[in-house]
């Protein structure tokens, strides 16, 4: 893919890198990007042997696309990894860092200079495994190169995944796995390998995360260029973000749920007044649940800025799969679903509702692309569900992933889905909850996440939501719902993040101050709202202080891990 983009137009822009400000910093075009891959590949077969892992301890830029076609062409394992000093939280990072380390056993770590001399105590493994800085490497070398032998089913890159039900395991995904993903990917948007030289695509999702890694690729895989911000440029300040895709003319950015939510809460209306989104035609939203509300705000938000409702592409993925499941549209296609919550809840059926009935809003995450069959299946039995009833999402295709790095375990009782009745298969079982409608995917929520209240199957991600709009002290995308109790009767745990400028105080008898919040006063709107919403008691409420929920790497609430430490009394609390 690269070499082919490098011959047919070496002068063209790749890659453009952006400063926490909006600036350009650097720019490579594809010949310059050939050969400084095709130069660190070959310093890299002067340290290992072809099948070696190589960890990619990189911000996502120049350097990280150039160290990922460097394993491709050295016939090495690529292992995109979090930095030590991630946005997402330091120790957060370090601790699944070692973790991978440990699991994969890298032979050599590509880095940044300033890691490279880090010492025997950094979290990249034993300092006597070889360490290089692809923008230190002598181009020169690229000549010596050996062209590689490798084919589809060779060993791209171990994706791992994001640890938010269970620690990371690592996802062994082939080079035809990824072009196959990519093709995928550009066929939802109508786009073909190689003739879209004028595609644009900006990004700031972490590369060592799978969608992150899908965005910075797609642009090499059209033949178009990749625009790059780092995550805390966005956290920062997601101005920046659109005022990109403006300035770029991009027509295709993605972004988890949350990232939305940030930019219409953030983004003031004198910066919507300067940006022009007109040209944005596909905004993907995945990696975390695509909620109703918060497409609408984003669209309201946006539309004087030249923003479209019918750009957004909610999608449905995992690392399993490559990534990209489903998020292609006809017109026609139903965005949301009304269905009603009674039928939903204590059925598993899809009906639409009335307009005065209780109903739970489900976005549709589009269609599957043609190289890739979906069934929906009864978890217990192993049978498939009838039309109109939730059920596991069960993958089989080209983009479906070999299994899990060392782990044979893992990989059987998660690659290896047959149907009970006919034993077909082998089928990826993702663990996530669905129904397909007129083609069209759905997903309702996790099977290890489910609540079972009185005989109702209630989605954390539902409350979570009802307890986000309870209250202006409840920070959006940062609640974690969980079962607790004394299994006498079902009732839940709520932990949240509270807003800044927000502090939580315990009532004395007197009016809170500027900035404070009552606890009783907060604790009361919570308990209300899951109440009457959904008819779920509240055993116990729990406020943290912003910043301080665990989440994964690409920003997805970790339940299991939240409730961990919360009986362990390791939780931030105010």
């Amino acid at each position: 893919m690269l070499r082919w983009a490098a011959h047919r137009y070496p002068d063209r822009t790749a890659c453009i890198t952006l400063g926490s400000d909006g600036a350009e910093k650097e720019t490579l075009a594809y010949g310059e990007l050939d050969t400084r891959a095709r130069a660190v590949a070959a310093a890299m077969r002067d340290l290992v042997d072809s099948g070696a892992r190589a960890l990619l301890v990189l911000p996502p830029g120049l350097d990280f696309l150039t160290a990922f076609f460097a394993c491709s062409y050295a016939e090495v394992i690529a292992v995109p990894v979090p930095s030590p000093n991630g946005a997402f939280g330091v120790q957060r990072h370090t601790d699944r860092l070692r973790g991978i380390v440990d699991d994969c056993t890298p032979g050599v770590v590509l880095t940044t200079p300033e890691l490279v001399g880090c010492g025997p105590a950094s979290p990249m493994g034993d300092a006597r495994i070889p360490r290089l800085a692809p923008r230190d490497v002598d181009v020169a070398l690229a000549a010596g190169l050996e062209d590689p032998t490798s084919s589809s089913d060779s060993v791209a890159l171990l994706q791992y995944t994001s640890g938010s039900t269970s620690a990371p395991k690592g996802v062994i995904l082939t080079q035809g796995n990824v072009t196959e993903n990519l093709a995928a990917i550009a066929g939802g948007i109508g786009q073909e390998a190689g003739k879209s030289t004028d595609f644009t695509g900006v990004t700031w999702l972490p590369p060592f995360h799978d969608m992150g890694l899908a965005t910075l690729l797609l642009p090499p895989f059209l033949g178009g260029r990749a625009v790059v911000m780092t995550p805390m440029t966005f956290l920062m300040d997601p101005s920046v973000w659109l005022q990109s895709i403006d300035r770029y003319g991009a027509q295709f950015s993605a972004a988890p749920n949350f990232a939305y939510d940030l930019c219409t809460e953030r983004i003031t209306p004198e910066q919507r007044d300067s940006i022009d989104l007109h040209g944005w035609k596909y905004a993907l939203s995945g990696a975390e649940p695509v909620r109703a509300v918060t497409l609408d705000r984003f669209a309201a938000n946006f539309s004087n800025s030249g923003f479209r409702m019918s750009a957004f592409m909610p999608s449905y993925g995992l690392a399993e799969a490559n990534v990209y499941v489903s998020g292609s549209r006809r017109p026609g296609d139903a965005r949301v679903i009304h269905a009603r919550t009674c039928a939903l809840e204590s059925k598993g059926r899809v009906l639409s509702a009335g307009d005065d009935e209780p109903s739970r809003p489900l976005v549709g995450v589009g269609r599957l692309p043609a190289n890739l069959r979906a069934r929906i299946v009864d978890p217990e039995t192993r049978r498939p569900c009838a039309a109109g009833h939730v059920g596991e999402i069960w993958l089989a295709g080209a983009n479906v992933a070999r299994g899990y790095w060392g782990n044979p375990d893992a990989t059987a009782a998660t690659f290896g889905g047959r149907l009970a009745d006919s034993d077909e298969g082998p089928y990826l079982r993702t663990h996530d909850l669905g129904f397909l409608d007129d083609g069209q995917l759905f997903v309702t929520g996790r099977t290890d996440d489910l609540i079972i209240v009185d005989g109702r199957n209630v989605h954390p991600q539902d409350i979570e939501l009802s307890v986000e709009e309870s209250h202006a002290a409840v920070a959006r995308n940062r609640v974690a719902v969980f079962e607790w109790g004394d299994g006498t009767e079902t009732k839940v745990c709520v932990v949240a993040e509270t807003t800044r400028p927000h502090r939580i105080v315990t009532d004395a008898g007197t009016r809170p101050e500027r900035g404070e919040v009552s606890r009783e006063e907060i604790t009361r709107a919570v308990r209300s709202a899951v109440s009457d919403s959904h008819q779920v008691g509240v055993a116990k409420v729990v406020f943290l202080k912003p910043g301080s929920l665990p989440r994964t790497t690409s920003g997805k609430v970790q339940r299991k891990q939240t409730k961990r430490l919360l009986q362990e009394g390791g939780l931030h609390a105010w």
